[in-house]
């Protein structure tokens, strides 16, 4: 069975446990309360604590892979896997202890985006589009860059559901078209010699 077949299934048993209807999960808002940054302009002091939550998340994962042992060897597993091999590296224990840490990640994500949207089935799909497009203009491989590729890909789709919400998901994909028109690997990407 391929891994797509797996996820359509275990999101039909997910709308057969909880059912279809989307939960709001608007109590973090409503217990910060807001903030006035200027006279008349306030905003949701939840948005700012994720937002700081997310710099602290970023930072310790950029410490982590570039100033560890375990990063460093992280890096050039994901870079040479065979001679990783050869030095010793222990390639399952890795790939399990990355995919434990990225699955936290990514449940800490959605914890933190859910107040600020409906959760329903079927909402991984939007943010896959939307992690696919930061990926791609960041560049693979730099946190640096997934960081900036997060702030373009959030500012175009911004702007264009306030200007012409009709052309939303047309924007992201303009802007991975403008970024990878000019450069391939990306904005913080590094070009990579073909293995040959």
């Amino acid at each position: 069975m391929g891994k797509d077949a797996l996820m359509l299934i275990l999101e039909d048993v997910i709308k057969l446990v909880w059912g279809v209807n989307p939960y709001f999960a608007f109590q973090p808002y409503r217990l910060l309360g807001q903030t006035e940054i200027v006279p008349g302009l306030r905003f949701a002091t939840y948005d700012f604590a994720s937002i700081a939550v997310t710099v602290v998340i970023g930072l310790a994962a950029w410490f982590a892979l570039n100033r560890t042992k375990k990063g460093r060897l992280l890096t050039a597993l994901i870079h040479d896997r065979e001679i990783a091999i050869a030095m010793g590296v222990n390639v399952n224990a890795m790939f399990a202890a990355t995919f434990a840490i990225g699955s936290v990640l990514g449940a800490l994500a959605g914890a933190l985006t859910a107040p600020a949207i409906a959760v329903t089935p079927g909402i991984g799909v939007e943010v896959i589009i939307l992690a696919f497009a930061v990926v791609v203009v960041g560049g693979l491989g730099s946190i640096g860059g997934a960081a900036a590729g997060a702030v373009l890909v959030g500012l175009a789709r911004s702007i264009a559901v306030h200007l012409a919400p009709e052309a939303e998901l047309f924007v992201i994909y303009g802007v991975m078209f403008l970024v990878l028109a000019i450069r391939p690997q990306g904005l913080f990407g590094q070009a990579l010699a073909r293995r040959i």
